[in-house]
């Protein structure tokens, strides 16, 4: 979908009005290179926390060193909540990363602070470096949400009865396992209905403990 494409209102936040997306300051300043060049450094990186994906880092855009990149203009993809991604090649030396960085020039209203900033694919890098000192991964924020703690990943065979054809627009990593949103399911059997996904949730976990465990074993 090119961005003059992108519908004018976000399908995702019209579905899924209670979507999560998490936008924190890194407390460093971080600094990402490729093929022995740093080519982006700021104090003011963000990194992004939504249901399903991995922390993603963004740059101002004015963090990075421009000589280096190149408009893609043949590639764009769609993110309903988001909009449309442009991408941008990363060339060094005799080393290139096609589509390796991406920016929404016009983010949907609901996520208008990503405008003017951009993503980089983390494991494409070469190095990437907080106050001076190489880390290996993006960080993680206690209390942030992962892809670890979204319906899919916590209670897969729910997701199993997510009945996508009905729930348009909208899947279940894109949610939480405490979700209010009311869906619709389908069992093995071919039955559909529409229920909480909180609902389903609490009756799947119905089975207790006997509550007399002490901290001394």
């Amino acid at each position: 979908m090119n961005p003059d494409e992108q519908p004018q209102e976000s399908p995702g936040w019209a579905a899924n009005p209670n979507y999560l997306i998490d936008w924190d300051l890194v407390p460093a300043k971080v600094s990402v290179a490729f093929n022995g060049q740093v080519v982006a450094e700021s104090d003011q990186v963000r990194v992004m926390y939504e249901l399903g994906h991995a922390p993603i880092y963004y740059f101002p855009k004015s963090a990075l060193a421009p000589q280096f990149f190149e408009e893609a203009a043949d590639h764009h993809t769609f993110c309903p909540y988001k909009g449309v991604a442009s991408y941008m090649t990363l060339t060094v030396g005799d080393k290139s990363v096609p589509n390796g960085a991406w920016m929404y020039e016009n983010p949907y209203p609901q996520q208008a602070h990503l405008k003017d900033h951009v993503g980089f694919y983390w494991g494409k890098m070469g190095e990437w470096r907080e106050d001076g000192e190489r880390v290996p991964g993006p960080r993680e924020i206690p209390g942030r949400i992962d892809t670890t703690n979204q319906l899919k990943a916590a209670f897969p065979q729910l997701a199993k009865e997510w009945n996508q054809e009905k729930n348009k627009h909208h899947s279940p990593y894109e949610y939480s396992p405490e979700s209010n949103q009311e869906v619709w399911w389908k069992d093995a059997n071919g039955h559909e209905w529409k229920e909480t996904i909180k609902s389903r949730v609490l009756k799947l976990t119905t089975l207790r403990a006997d509550g007399d465990a002490t901290p001394y074993g």
